[in-house]
């Protein structure tokens, strides 16, 4: 029997049978305005820069922002028209200072154009229909091709503000790469675009997105000791416990302190799996596990967890409104229904926790493998590279992060069956009984597989034919990533048919032309299509 890996993934995905997913027009209408709010402050800010009045808080507020919207699809109408609310003050503020300031130095002041007519009482319907006319002018002075370009642009800017805003938490200075975002906005309020610019602002974005992770990688394993193999529970055991989702390190570590010496068990979730493979969270006994399978779990998660819930920075956002009084936050975008964390004041975190039943019983689920020894992996790249070097191994393949679905399981399963002996795979995700499946468990967290590419291509041409990449998500940073490694001459590139919601089929369409992406069909098939292909160059 066939399997129909040809599907469609939204067929499959539990997020998208459970409605949370798909972005509706009203969210794809904010998004425009959230987008035109940012390029105009961003405007402001570089006419304040002009006149020496450069303020770093704003700049890095406005890519915070930027980043905040990367899981656009989980927000519901609300909760992003609170965003562009946040943005509008910025706007604002930022206007009204670059205004004073001409006033008092007697300088003629540079307006746009096209002001945003957006106000403080601009309401959520009016703002939806001023997304809805952005949308329509868009139209109107781009072609489909452009539009298309213009979509994919602004999925690396979101990409690279989420690196950036996870490098600002180490306490790192991006200035040069926010001011290199903020030129890119600006560009919007002025002439059009064509679209061979936007091919090469697509490209050094991409690039710059790379560097960034391959920073963040290299600040997590100096700030948190370095990591190992590592089991970890998914178990859980009887007891008054706390959840944390999201992405930053630090707020986990910050709460495992406060709560080391109190009777409340701590859990990981999403991103932060990796935490329990790096050396400095090993010494808190109370860090029990990772709760919930899936990332995109996040409301049947948080729905059965019995305790009180902390969303990290650019946590899932769709939060619901019956966990009113379980969800805390540390992030600079509050949920409706969410508890802001201020100074890392954790004690009403704690206390809601106390109060929450907490787990009657445990529940034994079997433990995964997180993290990699390095001299070990060394170890193994240094004879996988030098098999391939030596023509030892006829084709690599690498195959991306895990997207939590069955059916891609099941792709990757038959692919690895039908391997020959003289072809391997570097699995960063799936994993197989067979010599030459090499599997790196890194538990989704896309710097450190930056890192260990970085190190392999080190050894072994990028270029060469016999190098395949295999992208297993849909999300911004996979989009990024694959216009990276195109930019640095891959020749070979497969990414799983993506969900209309995630990625416009017409957009999918234009990564495929002007990126040369093949798409996932079934494993046997497209090994044949590799394998014939490196046959007949």
């Amino acid at each position: 029997m066939v399997n129909n890996y040809n599907k469609h993934i939204e067929d499959v995905n539990e997020c998208t049978s459970r409605g949370t997913c798909s972005v509706s027009p009203s969210i794809a209408a904010l998004q425009e305005v959230a987008f035109l709010m940012l390029q105009q402050i961003s405007h402001y800010i570089l006419l304040l820069e002009q006149l020496g009045a450069r303020n770093e808080s704003v700049s890095n507020r406005l890519a915070i922002s930027l980043a905040s919207l990367v899981s656009v699809n989980e927000f519901s109408d609300t909760q992003l028209f609170s965003i562009i609310k946040n943005e509008y003050f910025l706007l604002k503020n930022t206007k009204e200072t670059y205004l004073n300031l001409c006033k008092t130095s007697n300088i003629l002041p540079k307006r746009l154009k096209n002001g945003i007519k957006f106000f403080e009482n601009t309401s959520l319907p009016q703002a939806i229909a001023l997304g809805e006319k952005i949308i329509l002018d868009r139209y109107k002075k781009y072609d489909n091709e452009q539009k298309n370009l213009i979509i994919i642009l602004e999925m690396i800017l979101k990409s690279v503000c989420f690196n950036i805003s996870n490098l600002l938490d180490f306490g790192e200075n991006e200035s040069s790469s926010i001011d290199f975002i903020i030129n890119i906005l600006d560009l919007f309020n002025h002439n059009k675009i064509n679209s061979q610019k936007l091919i090469q602002l697509i490209s050094e974005l991409s690039v710059l997105d790379g560097e960034l992770q391959l920073k963040i990688s290299e600040l997590l394993l100096d700030k948190f000791d370095g990591l190992s193999e590592t089991n970890v529970s998914h178990s859980t055991a009887k007891g008054k416990a706390i959840l944390v989702s999201g992405n930053n390190f630090f707020d986990l570590l910050k709460l495992l302190e406060a709560t080391k010496d109190i009777d409340i068990d701590v859990y990981t979730h999403s991103n932060l799996l990796i935490a329990h493979s790096l050396n400095k969270f090993k010494e808190f006994a109370n860090l029990k596990g990772h709760f919930g399978d899936k990332t995109e779990n996040c409301l049947i998660d948080f729905a059965i967890f019995p305790g009180a819930i902390l969303l990290t920075k650019n946590s899932v956002n769709n939060t619901e409104y019956y966990y009113r009084g379980r969800l805390f936050t540390t992030d600079y975008i509050v949920p409706q229904g969410v508890i802001k964390i201020e100074n890392n004041n954790f004690g009403p975190l704690i206390e809601a926790s106390k109060n929450a039943k907490g787990f009657m019983k445990g529940k034994i689920k079997p433990d995964s493998v997180v993290g990699y020894n390095f001299i070990d992996l060394e170890r193994d790249l240094d004879v996988i590279c030098t098999k391939f070097n030596n023509q030892q191994i006829k084709h690599l393949y690498f195959v991306g992060i895990d997207a939590h679905l069955e059916i891609q399981k099941e792709y990757f399963n038959d692919f690895f069956k039908e391997l020959n002996d003289d072809e391997f795979v570097i699995s960063f995700s799936y994993s197989s009984y067979k010599d030459n499946v090499l599997t790196i468990p890194v538990g989704n967290y896309t710097p450190v597989v930056s890192k260990i590419l970085v190190e392999i291509f080190n050894k072994i041409s990028i270029e060469d034919e016999r190098i395949t990449f295999f992208f297993t998500t849909c999300d911004v940073m996979s989009v990024s990533g694959l216009i990276m490694l195109k930019k640095h001459n891959a020749k070979s590139l497969y990414m799983v048919k993506c969900p209309p919601m995630l990625i416009n089929p017409s957009v999918y369409a234009t990564l495929q032309s002007k990126y040369n992406v093949k798409t996932t069909t079934v494993a046997t098939k497209d090994l044949d299509n590799i394998r014939n292909k490196k046959s007949t160059q």
